[in-house]
């Protein structure tokens, strides 16, 4: 590629944008203001002179999007099943329980209440433990 004529200009920068300069020049360890002015410019004014620097940014995007999606699918299959573990559930439940006499609710419910505190006490005690099922190997 041939050289082209350079033009020589006067430029003023902002503070802080010479702050920016100076810090980018820094770390590309190129001490050529013109240089390194020319670059951010190109890149600014010519989506050309993006592509390699954005393909990182695509790879990523990419990564992220196919992570995501994984996931989505693994949490609406969990859900699928405990949705249909709790309607399975409460239908052997309702065929297998009669309905409780009024006089016998109450030692019933508190019986139920000392099981469920019981039950959430034993889940938060091992919560630390606990594996999504999509990742629980079958046995």
């Amino acid at each position: 590629m041939a050289k082209t004529k350079r033009v020589q200009k006067t430029v003023y920068f902002d503070a802080e944008v010479w702050e920016a300069l100076e810090k980018q020049m820094k770390i590309s360890h190129n001490p050529n203001v013109s240089a390194i002015v020319n670059d951010g410019l190109r890149y600014a004014m010519f989506p050309e002179h993006r592509n390699d620097r954005d393909a990182d940014l695509v790879k990523l995007y990419n990564q992220f999007s196919a992570s995501l999606a994984m996931h989505r699918k693994k949490t609406a299959r969990d859900l699928a099943f405990m949705q249909e573990l709790i309607l399975k559930f409460s239908h052997e439940f309702f065929m297998h329980h009669p309905s409780i006499p009024e006089d016998n609710k109450a030692p019933r419910e508190a019986e139920a209440n000392a099981r469920l505190d019981a039950f959430m006490e034993n889940i938060v005690r091992n919560m630390s433990e606990l594996k999504p099922l999509s990742d629980r190997e079958e046995v």
